[in-house]
């Protein structure tokens, strides 16, 4: 027993000077590591703004949609809500979505956003294309606001049957405004047609006619017109 305590007593003396002898290296490395640490935390902050920074700013140019893939002009489509200070955004676009690539509630009354995201170049989107999404956004999406954002242009038809149906369409030129700074202009919640919730749907309704694409003017017939391939 007086071995043991003998033993212990010498293991903690050494152990004191140990401590004693290391100390002030011991405090430099944890000064180091501490230093280290927080220098990574600000290169990372630092890489983060930055890019943030060129997010913003391929934001703001629709030519830097040509080279994006459909989900990533799909996340474009998300950070301008977000920008614009619409909450919930959640982009769900791919295989089963419905139409569904881009929802969000609105920032005063919750109302629900639909969005759908078509990156096309050399052709427009077509009547069948909005009736697809007609087939879905307000009976199965429940949707109070519905748009269509395209890198390309409409067709007459298909301009027409987003009037006649309250869903809001922007164009290449409507999106470049977007993406500009132009807030979305959709203000209020609506109530759209087919729905049980009403007879019309003013998701365009109150919006000044020269903010619309186009400025309500229609665009060229379904069959596809050949057009510069913007991806070049």
């Amino acid at each position: 027993m007086v071995a043991v305590l003998v033993v212990s007593t010498g293991a903690a003396g050494a152990a004191r000077s140990w401590v004693r002898g290391w100390w002030p290296l011991l405090v430099l490395g944890a000064a180091v590591l501490l230093v280290l640490l927080a220098w990574r935390l600000v290169v990372l902050r630092r890489r983060a703004r930055a890019r943030a920074r060129r997010h913003a700013e391929l934001d703001r140019r629709v030519a830097s949609t040509d080279g994006l893939t459909g989900p990533a002009f799909e996340q474009l489509v998300a950070r301008l809500l977000r920008r614009d200070g619409w909450r919930e955004v959640t982009v769900s676009g791919g295989a089963g979505d419905l139409g569904a690539d881009v929802t969000a509630r609105h920032p005063g009354d919750g109302s629900l956003l639909v969005v759908q995201c078509k990156r096309y170049a050399g052709r427009a989107v077509s009547s069948p294309d909005l009736q697809r999404f007609l087939g879905t956004v307000f009976h199965h999406h429940r949707a109070d606001h519905a748009v269509y954002v395209t890198t390309s242009w409409y067709s007459r038809p298909a301009l027409a049957l987003a009037a006649s149906s309250g869903v809001l369409t922007l164009d290449r030129r409507a999106l470049a405004t977007w993406m500009s700074g132009a807030p979305l202009p959709v203000t209020a919640r609506p109530t759209h047609r087919g729905s049980a919730r009403g007879s019309e749907h003013p998701a365009v309704a109150g919006v000044p006619r020269s903010r619309l694409p186009h400025g309500g003017r229609a665009a060229p017939d379904d069959e596809v017109v050949a057009r510069p391939d913007h991806r070049r």
